[in-house]
């Protein structure tokens, strides 16, 4: 299934935001300071101002770990009611975050995009946007069937989430570092050892 620019996007600024805890981050946890948080908001291209309050740096954090427990709960699911109720964690998350983000969806087009959905208006805070582009990308994901289209990352040494925008939902391994070569090469050093 190709997934539209937004959703595409919003998906991959879901994982950014899961990657820049300090445990998964090579930088350490990017976001502790405002500046970190408007960083994070202009590289993933969000629109009008880009003001960040302590606040907002402190209830983005609350909501990277909320979902990614939630998110947790439904990638070491097994069983299909592992599954179903890690599904169902995401799904009270993304209601509770709808809520508290007092979001009303609206349609817009701007700059490059074309017509997309925003959760929120421009005048919301910095963490409310956020909140509402996390929560309304994992609606078209539950909604369309691609929850498992969030995933950990395969290499031994790295948690780090990753998005699977291929085809035949193969991919294993993150980008956040170069995990798919050294798994890669380790094998084959494995395999020449063994030879």
């Amino acid at each position: 299934m190709p997934f539209a620019y937004d959703i595409r996007s919003n998906l991959t600024m879901l994982v950014d935001l899961l990657n820049t805890s300090g445990a998964l981050a090579e930088d350490g946890d990017e976001l502790t300071t405002t500046a970190g948080l408007r960083g994070f908001a202009a590289r993933h291209d969000f629109s009008g101002p880009i003001r960040a309050t302590k606040s907002d740096v402190d209830e983005t954090r609350r909501l990277r770990e909320r979902f990614a427990l939630a998110l947790d709960a439904t990638l070491d699911a097994v069983t299909p009611a592992e599954v179903a109720a890690g599904e169902e964690s995401v799904v009270n998350e993304v209601n509770l975050t709808l809520r508290e983000a007092n979001a009303l969806p609206l349609l817009v087009k701007h700059g490059e995009w074309d017509w997309h959905l925003h959760g929120v208006g421009e005048s919301a805070s910095l963490a409310d946007r956020v909140a509402a582009d996390v929560a309304l990308v994992l609606i078209d994901l539950i909604r369309s069937g691609d929850l498992d289209r969030l995933g950990r990352c395969a290499a031994e040494d790295c948690d780090a989430y990753l998005a699977d925008f291929s085809r035949n939902r193969s991919k294993r391994f993150c980008d956040t570092g170069n995990c798919a070569n050294r798994t890669h090469v380790a094998a084959f050093r494995a395999r020449q050892a063994d030879s």
